[in-house]
């Protein structure tokens, strides 16, 4: 296969998966056909066939892509920080934020659309939560957690997730720096004393 048809190929590709997210946008998964997909990335039924299986194989290699786009981006944030530092916070939620910059629309119809995908959402989750851990090993000499580990991630899990999703739903209102930045001091400080607001005992 030389050059030209490889540039081809990742076209046809691209089509179809930029198709396919539009569509599950519009219409909602279930109602999907594959002559649908075929007419919105303009080819034929056989074209398509000779790239996915069906509907079904044509989902999983979407988030499959995605997912190791996403989990390649958040692998080159540094890794000699703490497991748990601030740093790191940043660093993992600027490069979550980032990747979904240029990936807007289908973040959107995985995650915000009445027809997201929730496996979707549970292996981004997974991704995080691995980056999150990273380095955390007790024989090692890291301090004790005066709570539960398994507490902790699933916080700052659950916290990653609860922004990313109101950052893509409401159009990124503010740079991914900014909310990388607002993030970590909430998690800092906590939200009351991030916020400006004085905390009474």
């Amino acid at each position: 296969m030389n050059k030209k048809t490889d540039l081809r190929v990742l076209r046809t590709r691209q089509s179809i998966r930029k198709a396919f997210f539009e569509l599950i946008k519009e219409k909602g998964y279930d109602a999907i056909t594959i002559q649908d997909i075929a007419d919105r990335a303009m080819i034929n039924r056989n074209t398509f066939y000779l790239h996915h299986q069906n509907k079904p194989d044509l989902l999983d290699t979407c988030m499959d892509e995605l997912l190791s786009e996403l989990r390649k981006a958040v692998v080159l944030c540094p890794i000699h920080m703490n497991p748990f530092s601030i740093s790191r916070l940043e660093a993992v939620m600027q490069a979550i934020l980032d990747h979904i910059s240029g990936n807007i629309s289908f973040y959107y119809a995985m995650l915000i659309d009445e027809n997201r995908i929730y496996p979707f959402r549970a292996k981004m989750e997974h991704i995080i939560r691995d980056k999150l851990n990273e380095g955390w090993n007790p024989d090692q000499g890291n301090s004790p957690l005066a709570i539960s580990k398994e507490l902790l991630l699933e916080y700052l899990v659950s916290s990653f997730m609860g922004i990313v999703i109101w950052w893509v739903k409401n159009d990124r209102p503010l740079p991914a720096g900014e909310v990388s930045s607002q993030f970590s001091s909430i998690v800092t400080h906590g939200h009351l004393k991030a916020a400006g607001i004085a905390v009474e005992e």
